[in-house]
């Protein structure tokens, strides 16, 4: 039964990467074309100079993601997957299934998003 759960959790980081590279080709192209466009005046080549720079930082987190789906992958073909990282603890197969590139057990998140938080000060907390 487990074996097939983990079966499913890689199919699905499989998809999520494919998904996250084909929104980084999509990124990109839209940003080709804003560059090829070219702009009338100032105004408009502030918000086209915006525009390309959040479709920069879309494919930064994008890239991120597939690092951090392709480190899971590993460690599903290392057996180290599903051992947070923190505790070493097994992490919930619900977690890992809705989560599937999570690298913390829930408790061990929340303990690292409350430290965040406390050492981030009033009002701020992880992004």
């Amino acid at each position: 039964m487990i074996q097939k759960r983990l079966e499913s959790i890689r199919k699905k980081l499989l998809d999520l990467r494919e998904a996250r590279l084909q929104e980084i080709r999509r990124q990109n192209a839209d940003a080709a074309a804003l560059i090829d466009e070219g702009v009338a005046d100032t105004a408009d080549q502030g918000l086209t100079d915006s525009l390309k720079d959040y479709l920069h930082l879309l494919g930064d987190a994008g890239r991120e993601e597939i690092l951090e789906i392709d480190e899971a992958l590993e460690r599903l073909r290392d057996g180290s997957y599903g051992r947070c990282e923190a505790c070493g603890k097994t992490i919930d197969i619900a977690r890992l299934e809705i989560l599937p590139f999570t690298r913390r057990c829930l408790t061990c998140r929340q303990e690292a998003e409350k430290e965040a938080k406390t050492k981030a000060g009033p009002g701020k907390g992880l992004l």
